[in-house]
C-alpha cells in the first residue's frame, strides 16, 4: 500500500538532495525561512504541495475541513502555528485557500448528522448565512455551495485577525491575508477582489465554456 508513497519519496530524494547544488542539505544548515503560511482544506485533490508544486522551504502548512479558520482560542494548534510562523519567522503572507466541490462546505449545507464532523464546521455557518442571502430565495443547491465556499473563505479570512499573532503583524504592517479559491473543475485559480466584491481568475487555463459561464455567474451575483 505504500509503494506509491515511497516512489514520491524517491524521486523527491533526487531533486532536493542529489545533484550539484541540492536544496535540502543547505536548508537544513541554513535554516527555514518561507514567505507563505497557506492554510487548506484537508481534501486530498486541493493539497497546496501538489498544486503549486512548490520547492521545499516555501510555505508552512495548516489543514482543516474546508479550511475552515475558527475564532481565536488560546493553545489550538493554528495559534501555536501562527505565532511561531509570524513571530520568529516574519512571514509576509497567509493565503486562505478553498476550494469548488468541497466535502466540508457540502456537510454544513446538508447538517451532516454527525457530532465529531458538524461540531467543527458548524463555526462556519455565519458564512453559509452569508452565502443564502446572496443566493436568494430561488437558489439551486450548486448555486448555494459555490456561493458557500467563497463566503466560507471570507469568513475564516475574518476570524483570522483575531489572533493576536496576526493582529499585531497587521497593526505592523508586515502580513497580507489573501483569499483563494481553487476551482478544481475548470483548474483555475481565483482570488477574492476586495475592490470588486468578487473572487475572480489568477490564471486563465479554463475552456472559453467555462470562462463565459465564470463570467455570466460573476455578473449576475451582488455582493
Amino acid at each position: 500500500m505504500a509503494d506509491e508513497l515511497l516512489k514520491g519519496f524517491a524521486k523527491f530524494r533526487r531533486d532536493s538532495y542529489e545533484g550539484a547544488a541540492p536544496l535540502m542539505p543547505r536548508l537544513v544548515e541554513e535554516g527555514q525561512s518561507p514567505d507563505y503560511f497557506i492554510i487548506s482544506c484537508i481534501d486530498s485533490r486541493s493539497n497546496p504541495g501538489t498544486i503549486f508544486r512548490p520547492k521545499p522551504g516555501t510555505f508552512f502548512a495548516h489543514k482543516a475541513m474546508g479550511a475552515i479558520v475558527r475564532p481565536y482560542k488560546k493553545g489550538t494548534a493554528l495559534a501555536a502555528a501562527l505565532q511561531f510562523a509570524l513571530e520568529y519567522n516574519k512571514v509576509k503572507e497567509i493565503v486562505l485557500l478553498g476550494h469548488t466541490g468541497c466535502g466540508a462546505i457540502r456537510a454544513l449545507v446538508e447538517k451532516l448528522d454527525d457530532d465529531e464532523i458538524f461540531s467543527f464546521i458548524d463555526v462556519a455557518k455565519i458564512g453559509l448565512s452569508r452565502a443564502k442571502k446572496l443566493c436568494g430565495p430561488v437558489c439551486a443547491q450548486h448555486e448555494l455551495l459555490r456561493y458557500a465556499e467563497e463566503q466560507i473563505v471570507l469568513q475564516s479570512a475574518e476570524n483570522l485577525k483575531s489572533y493576536p499573532s496576526v493582529a499585531k503583524a497587521l497593526a505592523e504592517n508586515r502580513l497580507e491575508i489573501k483569499s483563494w479559491l481553487f476551482d478544481m473543475e475548470s483548474g483555475n485559480l481565483m482570488a477574492f477582489n476586495s475592490a470588486t466584491g468578487h473572487f475572480e481568475p489568477m490564471t486563465d487555463f479554463g475552456s472559453e465554456e467555462e470562462k463565459k459561464e465564470s463570467q455570466d455567474s460573476k455578473n449576475a451575483k451582488t455582493y
